[in-house]
């Protein structure tokens, strides 16, 4: 799938969210983050600018994208999240306030 560069900002910006969510960068979450940059399309320094991008500005983004890249967002924060081989609390809370307010499950099908 691909993705315009504020989209991937914002993708970028919620999977480094979800890295640092429990406090400690796990190598296997850098493992997965590499990987999800030849699949997603974005270098380090791509990374370094999504990683400052507001919060806020990256849910109004992530809000208003079709339902399957909603879908796409929620199968990436997924495999993040336990690509250390556990799910923290911190990660799923994240993840969960993340889906709600993109309104992730609201869309009719």
């Amino acid at each position: 799938m691909e993705f315009e560069d504020f989209v991937k900002a914002a993708f970028v910006k919620m999977i480094y969210e979800v890295i640092e969510a429990d406090g400690k960068i796990h190598p296997a979450e850098l493992e997965t983050l590499n990987k999800l940059k030849n699949i997603i399309g974005f270098d380090n320094k791509f990374l370094e600018r999504a990683k400052k991008l507001d919060y806020d500005n990256a849910l109004i983004t992530l809000y208003n994208l079709p339902h399957d890249q909603k879908n796409a967002l929620a199968q990436i924060l997924d495999e993040v999240a336990i690509s250390d081989g556990a799910i923290h609390k911190k990660e799923m809370d994240l993840i969960i306030e993340t889906f709600i307010n993109i309104g992730l499950g609201e869309e009719t099908e």
